[in-house]
């Protein structure tokens, strides 16, 4: 929980500092607007306040987001890790594939397995295709995550990636959802392939 912690102050750093250059220089032209012959006390003084403010927002935001990552991890009975602070997660993988077999097949086989996991649950199918499948998670989590699965095949193999990031494209904190969501499916999607795959049909 800590390094998802010191994970999630490193990518809210950014932010921060911007916000505490903002108020700083804010607070410095107040002070020297009203005394312009104590303009390095008034500097001082903003260059305080703002790493005060930078340094408080990001305890909170972060605070904030490792307690919902961690309930969130809890919830799917993962344990929380580090790489859980990124707001989008790939994963690839290859598996062999009799000539015969079709990315059709693969898909639907991926799609019959995660419906059969009780979390994450998926809430919607937005596209489901010849080697292409988008589901949405939302529910238990502490935003949608949009997870996409793509299947190729090339001669006796089969790769397959799959992408999970907030539906919210321009969050950097998901309070661990993606990771949630690719660290619990990406089991079943491997199982689900393998068996279509080997020819023994999912259950």
């Amino acid at each position: 929980m800590l390094r998802y912690w010191l994970a999630t102050v490193r990518r809210t750093a950014g932010a921060a500092a911007a916000v505490a250059v903002v108020i700083g220089a804010a607070m410095a032209g107040v002070l020297i607007s009203e005394d312009a012959n104590a303009w390095s006390t008034a500097l001082l003084q903003g260059i305080l306040a703002g790493i005060l403010a930078g340094v408080v927002l990001a305890v909170v935001i972060t605070t904030s987001d490792t307690w919902q990552a961690w309930r969130t991890a809890s919830r799917h009975g993962l344990t929380l890790t580090s790489e859980a602070a990124t707001a989008f997660r790939t994963s690839e993988f290859r598996t062999p594939a009799p000539a015969d077999t079709t990315a059709y097949q693969l898909t639907d086989a991926v799609l019959h397995a995660l419906k059969e996991v009780s979390l994450p649950r998926i809430d919607e199918v937005e596209e489901f295709t010849h080697g292409k499948l988008t589901l949405v998670c939302a529910s238990s989590l502490a935003g949608p995550v949009r997870l996409r699965i793509s299947i190729e095949l090339d001669r006796d193999t089969a790769t397959a990636t799959m992408d999970a990031r907030p539906v919210t494209t321009w969050k950097r904190l998901d309070g661990g959802a993606s990771w949630c969501v690719l660290t619990a499916f990406e089991p079943h999607v491997r199982s689900a392939i393998g068996r279509e795959a080997s020819g023994t049909s999912a259950t």
